[in-house]
C-alpha cells in the first residue's frame, strides 16, 4: 500500500504539476567483478569499491531528493565490502532512512542471501549459450536459485545476437523453476561500439513481436506497453527521473546520456517500462507493482 500510495503521489506530480524528482536510483557500489563477460568491459575502470560512509552520503542525497526505490549495482555487488560492512548492511541502511525498495542486481554467483526486497540475476541464455557469453557459471546460478528461500527472484536476459535464438527455449526452462517470479528483457546496448553482438533495429523489431507473443504463456516481466513502446522506439530518452552514482559523480539516466546515436540503439528497456507507467499504461503500472 505504502508503494501504491507513493506512485500515485508521484505520477500526479509529476503529470500535473510537473515536478521532476529521481524515481528510480542506482548505486555502482563497485567496479570489481568475479566474471569477464563479452560484453562487459567494466574491468577497465580498476577495481575500484566505494566507501561506506560514501555510499550512505548518497543514499541520503537521493532520499532527500525525493527518490524511494533504489537499487545497487557493480560490477558484482556481493564483492563490495568495506572493512566489516558488506553489501547486507548497505541495503538494510536504505530500509533504515526510508527507501519503499532496495534492489540488487547481482551475476548470481554468490548465494542469494539478503533482505533486498528484489533481486535481478543476470542470465543470458540457456547453458551453452550462456557460458560462452559470461564464463562457465550456469550450474552455480541455477544452484544458487534453487536453494535460495528469497520471495522475490527475477531474470535479467539481455538479448544479443549469440542468445537470440535461446528465448522461447529459456522461457520455458525458467517456467519449471518456481523461485523465479519471471525474466525482464533487454537488448545489447552498443556502449563500445556496434561490436558483434548488436542487433539492427529491424531484427529488434521482430524479436520483440515474438516476445509479446510469448508474454500470453511464459512469465516474462516486461509489459506489453513497454514491449510495444520499445517496437514503435518512443520511449523517452535519456529518463531525467533516474539517476545514478558513482565515483562521486551522479549520472542522469547513464553514464551516456548526451550521446544521441547510443539513446537511440539503447536497450535498457526498463525505462521503457518507466515512461509507459507515467503516460499510466494499465499494464505498466501492473508491472511495477508486481516488483517495487
Amino acid at each position: 500500500m505504502r508503494h501504491l500510495l507513493f506512485g500515485i503521489k508521484y505520477i500526479i506530480n509529476h503529470n500535473i504539476f510537473k515536478k521532476k524528482p529521481p524515481l528510480i536510483c542506482g548505486i555502482t557500489v563497485t567496479n570489481q567483478c568475479n566474471l569477464t563477460c563479452r560484453h562487459c568491459r567494466i574491468s577497465e575502470r580498476g577495481t575500484h569499491h566505494t566507501g561506506f560512509e560514501e555510499i550512505c552520503a548518497a543514499i541520503h542525497s537521493f532520499y532527500n531528493n525525493g527518490a524511494r526505490t533504489l537499487y545497487f549495482q557493480g560490477g558484482e555487488p556481493f564483492l563490495w565490502h568495506d572493512g566489516k560492512y558488506t553489501l547486507e548492511d548497505l541495503v538494510r541502511y536504505a530500509h533504515n532512512v526510508g527507501f519503499l525498495a532496495a534492489i540488487i542486481y547481482t551475476n548470481g554467483t554468490f548465494p542469494l542471501q539478503t533482505s533486498a526486497d528484489t533481486v535481478f540475476i543476470s542470465i543470458d541464455g540457456l547453458e551453452k549459450t550462456h557460458d560462452f557469453l559470461r564464463g562457465k557459471t550456469f550450474g552455480k546460478i541455477m544452484n544458487h536459485i534453487c536453494e535460495s528461500s528469497h520471495a522475490s527472484l527475477y531474470v535479467n536476459y539481455t538479448i544479443n545476437n549469440y542468445n537470440k535464438d535461446d528465448i522461447q527455449e529459456f522461457c520455458e526452462f525458467i517456467d519449471g523453476i518456481h523461485q523465479i517470479r519471471g525474466t525482464f528483457f533487454y537488448f545489447h546496448t552498443p556502449y563500445y561500439g556496434f561490436d558483434e553482438l548488436y542487433i539492427e533495429p529491424d531484427e529488434r523489431k521482430a524479436i520483440l513481436l515474438r516476445l509479446l507473443h510469448y508474454k500470453k504463456k511464459y512469465k516474462i516481466l516486461n509489459s506489453r506497453a513497454g514491449l510495444t513502446s520499445a517496437y514503435n522506439n518512443d520511449w523517452k530518452r535519456p529518463l531525467d527521473i533516474c539517476r545514478v552514482y558513482e565515483k562521486g559523480v551522479i549520472y542522469t539516466c547513464c553514464r551516456y546520456p548526451d550521446n544521441p546515436e547510443l539513446c537511440a540503439n539503447c536497450g535498457y528497456l526498463s525505462y521503457a517500462e518507466i515512461h509507459q507507467t507515467l503516460k499510466l499504461k494499465p499494464s505498466a503500472i501492473l508491472n511495477a507493482l508486481r516488483y517495487f
